[in-house]
């Protein structure tokens, strides 16, 4: 929602790789938090303390209590590196993509999905803050869970009163909203970001339900191939995803640095 925007973290020094702010994260959760990325070719122009003590220096500049930073799982190397300079493992994604969309014979949709309105927001704000136990920040120990709840809450908040690009959908059964999908329409490419099945409907086929209702809504779009973005811990979108078709790539690891002196995380995990 938010372009990050990349700066050397070294002014004057290319190779100390390029860090932003995270505009839209550090505005839910009141304090900074930040991107770091760094090019293999980079990682031996300095010593690990080079980088570490600059990395620290720029934190404690910006007010940014987190730092993320991703790497391809087979990138042992780049691995390595980022561990030696604070970072601990947070989580493994994997892109998922579906292929030929138009051309798939999805089963009837045994919930249906309609474009949600007002009165809708509170039961999805409800579920949002409980239904979520996978993502980056619910993966990470020293977060607090109600934070990493509000930032799915503020996502579907935006998504419905942007009125685009990106649209939330919403499934109910006896006229209350049990489930939602949170998904974005680039011509003939969909993105699935969010979706989320409340508490009390979970176990009740709710879950096939909403993606195989998702699928529909996108096919009827003209979407052809559609991506989206799991924890590899999710075991149950993994299963779910599957059983509709789906291909995985591009496993990655996610890490996360925290501030010396971090005031708003948990010292000792939850």
């Amino acid at each position: 929602m938010f372009e990050h925007h990349y700066k050397p973290m070294c002014e004057g020094a290319a190779d100390s790789g390029q860090i932003a702010l995270v505009p839209w994260d550090a505005e839910v959760f009141a304090f900074g938090v930040a991107d770091y990325k760094i090019d293999s070719s980079d990682i031996g122009s300095h010593d690990s303390s080079w980088f570490s003590g600059h990395l620290e220096v720029w934190a404690k500049a910006h007010s940014v209590e987190l730092i993320g930073t991703t790497a391809l799982a087979s990138d042992t190397s780049k691995l390595y590196f980022f561990q030696s300079l604070g970072f601990r493992y947070i989580d493994t994604t994997l892109t998922v993509r579906y292929e030929n969309v138009q051309k798939a014979a999805y089963l009837p949709a045994e919930v249906t999905l309609t474009p949600a309105v007002k009165d809708d927001l509170e039961a999805v704000m409800q579920i949002c803050g409980e239904a979520f136990q996978n993502g980056r920040y619910h993966a990470d120990a020293r977060f607090p869970r109600h934070l990493a709840n509000r930032r799915y809450q503020e996502w579907a908040r935006r998504a419905f009163n942007s009125k685009g690009p990106q649209t939330l959908l919403v499934a109910k059964m006896g006229g209350q909203v049990c489930a939602f999908s949170v998904v974005q329409i680039d011509g003939e490419q969909g993105q699935l970001y969010l979706n989320a099945v409340a508490p009390r409907w979970q176990g009740k086929r709710i879950g096939i339900g909403l993606l195989t209702s998702t699928m529909h809504y996108l096919q009827e779009k003209g979407v052809c191939f559609v991506l989206s973005n799991i924890s590899a811990a999710n075991i149950r979108a993994v299963n779910l995803h599957s059983s509709l078709g789906a291909r995985f790539c591009d496993p990655k690891i996610v890490l996360h640095w925290h501030a010396p002196r971090a005031a708003h995380l948990l010292t000792g995990g939850r």
